[in-house]
């Protein structure tokens, strides 16, 4: 059975080096760092199975949207893939997220090499559309996807291309 302890100082490093591990391309670092400040909106997780740390998972909401849950570097070690522990670590996320007060849960993707990730979102409820926010600075650069699914008893609507200034998320995962 699995559980999710959140990352705080004590841990922090620790997470990193498992992030790093799962997604060597990218640096939740900030992140991280963000939700030791505030967690009212923004929470990570390691997440174990009993005494072992297999993967990462997060959720966060931009102030202005207080139904939406979004998933944030969620990811398990590569020995731990294809073990059911992906979906349910995803249930405990969004049974966190509920818990929270969110309605929706939603996370977002590049569809380049993503197939087997987006697949796997899809097995467990989400419903994907384009995002090409035309405010969206990085919009001509990645094929994005946004990815919903309700966690309560209201219906989930698209996202619409809602802006949600993913350049600003990549320029904080930059290794600098």
């Amino acid at each position: 059975m699995l559980k999710l302890i959140k990352i705080n100082r004590d841990n922090i490093d620790f997470a990193i080096e498992i992030e790093n591990e799962i997604f060597p391309e990218y640096n939740a670092r900030g992140n991280y760092i963000d939700s030791l400040k505030d967690d009212s909106i923004i929470s990570f997780f390691l997440i174990y199975n009993d005494d072992i740390a297999i993967g990462v998972t997060g959720i966060y909401a931009y102030k202005k949207d207080k139904d939406n849950a979004w998933l944030g570097f969620f990811g398990l070690k590569e020995e731990y893939r294809g073990m059911h522990y992906g979906k349910e670590a995803l249930l405990l996320s969004e049974e966190y997220a509920k818990s929270q007060g969110y309605k929706f849960m939603r996370l977002f993707t590049d569809k380049f090499g993503n197939d087997y990730a987006i697949e796997f979102y899809k097995r467990n409820g989400y419903t994907f559309e384009d995002y090409n926010s035309n405010e969206e600075i990085l919009k001509d650069e990645f094929e994005i996807v946004i990815g919903s699914k309700s966690i309560s008893e209201y219906k989930v609507d698209k996202w619409d291309n809602r802006f949600i200034n993913l350049s600003k998320q990549t320029i904080k995962q930059e290794y600098k």
